[in-house]
């Protein structure tokens, strides 16, 4: 028997009275200790510095707000135990020790009528729902298929099972099915000859000729007493998925993606290490120039006394595009009166927004059309205004990622600009106002800010310092929890009972090493590379230089993300403050780097590697060194750098297109030859697959600078890579063998992208350092 929550609640065994906030230390930064060095091997897990909060949540009622919260910190290995869970009271006064089993019953994802009347929420498979003074109970014990959400006048619920979409009346549980999936009939190909030899059979045998007669009237019989069905939803082919499905409020219409199967094939690898002592043969994702498959936007009248093969799918009109595109969002208004379609063209650099005919499937008015010479960012979603005639759209128009608001004729009005950019933006439930997370305080910052739904004024919400915020919004969208981290403290939870009040906060996270280490101080800096464009980092300085006077520049991974935060940077084998920590205690200048081409800088900075990976963004690197000479003190000729996927890619281009400048590098599941990768990332920024722009892809390929290395260079790579595989790390070493070049290759049996098992972090942070010592420290 499921015990109700209440009773849970009753019967938990009663812990230890707690204070706000609750600690992992009683020590404060007044504890520094100058004198502590960190261990190498201690770098390769943070755990020890502390653990920050996790998985807030507000119960249904905005009442309390619960967490995990390890107050006391334990090794992770061999297993991580399971952090204690805490509830707080609203208004911060109460908080208590709370069950496991209690916590992670309180519901997230939760899909909230607009008034925050109603909720609901898939739990262990159920579909389950909150009701304002009647509380929660179960709908249905197996949800099949995931989705759901509320219809639009907020009468049903509307969910998928086997690919098709039903209403569920939460009032008195009964069930509709609103749609029937089929597959488009293709009708034979014409046989002459079999028709022919058909009609010759009716004509001569009577007997033939009465089948048929009887075989048309029961088919009119069938026609003339059916009853009505659900709405048909037609595939193209057997194999395709349907994705978007929707029917109109009015169930006119239903509408919905089509994407046919494509057969882009895969890459091999093999896995040495494992639990059965054979090798075995596993898959990944195809490589670039894989076929793309082109997603269609379809429309069907609905018509429940309709046959599947009488009916016919329209498909929203592209013909205007004049390049292949893939339907992206379809969406109607709340009204079901207006229905809009995105389409992405495959070359990445379009993107159009229209309103569509849904009788016609014919384009009425392109809303939007957004066009980069370079690529465009992925989409980031429409949102209807309540009045049902205007979107919300995300815009680089300006060079920042900004928020435009567009109108059924095509007028447009910017609600936000500067060169900053919204990194999210949602529209509270009842319309009226913005919530928006932006980096206006600086790029390296996030903080949370409310807009009226028409634009203006914002209002900052966090009332915080520096460093970066997060929100856990409460079930009114009257009050948060926040998660902020500054550059010198671990992240923590801070309550705002309403959005006027002053945080409370809830957790204090460090261990006593974490408050006895003296951390390095560090500059959030910017400077110009050789075309006066600017570059973003970070710089930990050591508080006493080493004779050498040498710098360690950290180079972040992914190509499009950002390395340089105003938080207390997450430590792992690939970086981090721990790590930075370690460097400067011996002296060294640590740098994490925002080349160009990393995010949080505008368009400009995002596309500057446009048809050249390894040019502009490693120019940042090496502008960087005078930087560090004459800001820094720092030695150019002492200087070293690492990155783990891009951030190796990175170091392997700098070492062979700029040798001398740097003394060494470390290059980590390392990119080697873009022709290997996947389609979405390369194509993009390549300018299309190898055969449309070999130029492109030869120009930003390692393989092909190989002949470039004079410096030191190790290699390190995952023999189950099954992002970049270890294909590239192999290929590359025979390319610098044949070239008669000298580096260090390292391979780990069981990791794939980027290390996750202790030995193999210590084995690597070990050869790193003993290329630090033995090219920047001289030991």
């Amino acid at each position: 028997m499921r015990l109700p929550l209440v009773a849970l609640l009753l019967v938990a065994p009663a812990l230890q009275a707690q204070t706000l906030p609750l600690r992992q230390s009683k020590l404060d930064a007044s504890a520094r200790d100058a004198s502590l060095r960190v261990p190498l091997d201690s770098t390769v897990d943070a755990r020890w510095l502390g653990i920050a909060p996790g998985a807030p949540r507000w119960d249904l009622e905005g009442r309390w707000i619960y967490f995990s919260y390890d107050t006391v910190v334990k090794p992770a290995e061999p297993v991580a135990p399971d952090a204690p869970w805490f509830r707080v009271s609203r208004d911060g006064k109460k908080i208590e020790g709370v069950s496991r089993e209690i916590a992670t019953r309180i519901p997230i994802g939760v899909q909230w009528t607009r008034d925050g009347s109603r909720g609901v929420w898939s739990a262990r498979n159920e579909l389950r729902i909150w009701e304002r003074g009647k509380g929660e109970r179960l709908l249905r014990a197996s949800l099949e298929g995931g989705g759901f959400g509320w219809s639009e006048d907020e009468s049903e619920l509307r969910f998928q099972r086997n690919g098709d979409l039903f209403a569920l009346n939460p009032t008195t549980g009964v069930e509709r099915q609103l749609t029937r999936t089929s597959v488009k009939f293709e009708a034979p190909k014409d046989n002459k000859n079999a028709a022919e030899l058909k009609k010759e059979q009716v004509e001569i045998f009577d007997f033939v000729k009465r089948r048929k007669e009887q075989q048309d009237s029961a088919k009119a019989r069938a026609r003339r007493d059916r009853v009505p069905m659900p709405a048909v939803v037609l595939k193209p082919k057997k194999d395709d998925t349907i994705g978007d499905l929707a029917i109109t409020p009015d169930g006119k219409f239903v509408s919905y993606i089509a994407t046919p199967k494509v057969e882009e094939g895969s890459t091999v690898f093999g896995d040495y290490v494992n639990d059965s002592g054979i090798v075995i043969s596993r898959t990944s994702r195809a490589k670039v120039g894989a076929p793309l498959a082109q997603s269609r936007a379809a429309i069907i009248p609905v018509d429940p006394m309709a046959e599947p093969d009488s009916v016919a799918i329209t498909f929203v009109d592209t013909a205007g595009f004049g390049k292949p595109v893939r339907a992206t969002d379809l969406q109607w208004n709340r009204q079901g009166t207006r229905l809009i379609a995105e389409f992405a063209s495959l070359d990445y650099k379009d993107r159009w927004v229209v309103l569509v005919d849904p009788a016609t499937g014919k384009q009425l008015k392109t809303l939007d059309h957004q066009h980069d010479d370079a690529w465009l960012l992925e989409p980031r979603g429409l949102t209807w205004m309540p009045d049902g005639e205007r979107i919300a759209i995300r815009t680089e128009e300006t060079g920042w990622d900004h928020l435009v608001l567009v109108t059924m004729d095509g007028t447009r009005r910017a609600l936000t600009s500067g060169q900053w950019e919204v990194r999210s933006a949602a529209l509270s439930r009842d319309g009226k106002w913005w919530t928006l997370s932006t980096s206006e305080a600086h790029p390296s910052e996030l903080h949370l800010y409310r807009m009226p739904a028409e634009g203006g004024p914002r209002t900052r919400i966090d009332n915080l310092g520096e460093g970066e915020v997060t929100a856990v919004w409460a079930p009114g969208e009257d009050g948060a929890v926040l998660r902020w981290s500054t550059p010198k403290e671990l992240a923590d939870l801070y309550l705002m009972p309403s959005l006027a009040a002053a945080p409370i906060r809830l957790t204090k996270s460090g261990t006593d090493m974490f408050w006895k280490l003296a951390w390095p101080t560090s500059d959030f800096v910017t400077f110009n590379d050789d075309q006066g464009k600017p570059v973003w980092a970070r710089v930990y300085r050591p508080a006493t230089q080493h004779a050498n006077r040498p710098a360690v520049m950290e180079i972040h991974g992914a190509g499009y993300a950002q390395g340089v935060h105003k938080a207390f940077s997450g430590s792992s084998a690939h970086g981090g403050s721990l790590y930075a920590k370690h460097l400067t205690d011996l002296g060294v200048t640590y740098m994490v780097l925002d080349y160009r081409a990393s995010a949080g800088y505008g368009r400009d900075t995002r596309t500057a590697v446009y048809r050249s990976m390894g040019d502009r963004d490693v120019a940042s690197a090496v502008a960087a060194v005078p930087f560090l000479k004459e800001k820094y003190n720092v030695s150019p000729d002492r200087v070293g750098l690492y990155g783990c996927s891009y951030g190796g890619f990175f170091t392997l281009m700098a070492l062979f297109k700029h040798p001398g400048v740097f003394k060494g590098g470390v290059a980590q599941c390392s990119v080697t030859d873009w022709a290997h990768y996947n389609h979405w990332y390369t194509a993009r920024i390549l300018n299309g697959a190898p055969a449309s722009d070999s130029a492109a892809y030869r120009a930003s390929s390692p393989i092909y600078h190989a002949a470039g290395l004079k410096d030191r260079l190790v290699i390190q790579h995952g023999l189950v890579d099954n992002n970049v595989m270890y294909q590239d790390a192999a290929r590359l070493t025979q390319r610098l063998m044949e070239l008669g070049k000298d580096f260090d290759f390292v391979t780990y049996p069981i990791e794939a992208h980027g290390w996750q098992n202790s030995w193999s972090k210590r084995d690597s942070q070990r050869r790193m350092q003993k290329l630090w010592e033995e090219v920047l420290l001289n030991k």
